[in-house]
């Protein structure tokens, strides 16, 4: 067992795209353990106003504005960080941005290189200046934020789809270079998930999520998920009982994947 590949309460974890969704259920979720939380977004009021609402007092968690696209905001992101003094044990990589009606021909370069670079470039970004924090720690754990996209896909989507299997690519390969350092480096896949991205398609359709084709049972194979449910996973991936996985997937997809 890897005693120090793990984060823990009175430890830090940095989680981007922490203004909502996935990402602020996993604020929201370390913060209940005690956890401390750099809580990162471009869309600071949102960001702001979230985070106060769970943590008022601020005792449990530090704001931080940034553009994970950026290289220099990334730095900055991670010398904050630093700069609190408390063991950074984790990073979660979950910044994304979905791709709607985007095949390969109708996908502009502007697009796709957006797309890229906040969906996976922003992860080698983050960890690039993360890493050497959780390496002075003794060691901890990387969550990458993949999606089912990367094991079985649809139309127009080419460039997401593209990112999420680069974000599963990536996480195995710094598995590899990162063992040496009790850095334990996870993927997470998942499915269909209640987030502002998916009802922003929904809205873009002119449907309801229902006639989208998600059904709404809670014992359906393949319904939506509410965030707190990838974020119980994501917890679980930086936690203790962790301490044997690295450079594999987490899949909580609701099932959907067996009917491929």
């Amino acid at each position: 067992m890897r005693e120090k590949s793990f984060a823990a309460k009175g430890d830090a974890v940095i989680v981007t795209g922490a203004a909502g969704g996935i990402g602020a259920a996993t604020v929201e979720n370390l913060v209940g353990q005690g956890i401390f939380v750099f809580a990162v977004d471009k869309n600071s009021e949102a960001l702001a106003k979230f985070v106060a609402s769970i943590d008022p007092q601020g005792s449990l968690t530090q704001v931080i504005a940034a553009d994970v696209t950026s290289e220099k905001e990334c730095q900055a992101v991670c010398d904050a960080a630093k700069n609190k003094g408390i063991r950074i044990k984790g990073l979660v990589n979950n910044a994304a941005v979905g791709a709607f009606k985007m095949s390969v021909e109708s996908t502009s370069f502007e697009d796709w290189q957006r797309i890229i670079s906040i969906n996976l470039t922003s992860l080698y970004l983050m960890a690039k200046y993360a890493l050497p924090l959780i390496r002075e720690a003794g060691g901890g754990a990387v969550v990458n934020i993949s999606s089912i996209h990367a094991y079985a896909t649809s139309t127009g989507v080419s460039p997401y789809a593209a990112a999420k299997g680069g974000v599963l690519a990536l996480t195995k390969t710094m598995a590899l270079d990162l063992a040496p350092d009790n850095i334990r480096v996870v993927c997470i896949i998942p499915g269909a998930t209640d987030t502002p991205m998916l009802r922003q398609h929904a809205e873009r359709e002119g449907k309801t999520l229902a006639e989208l084709g998600f059904p709404s049972s809670e014992n359906a194979i393949g319904r939506i998920a509410q965030p707190e449910e990838v974020a119980d996973v994501i917890a679980f991936a930086l936690s203790r009982g962790a301490s044997f996985i690295t450079g594999s997937s987490l899949i909580p997809d609701g099932g959907i994947l067996a009917k491929f």
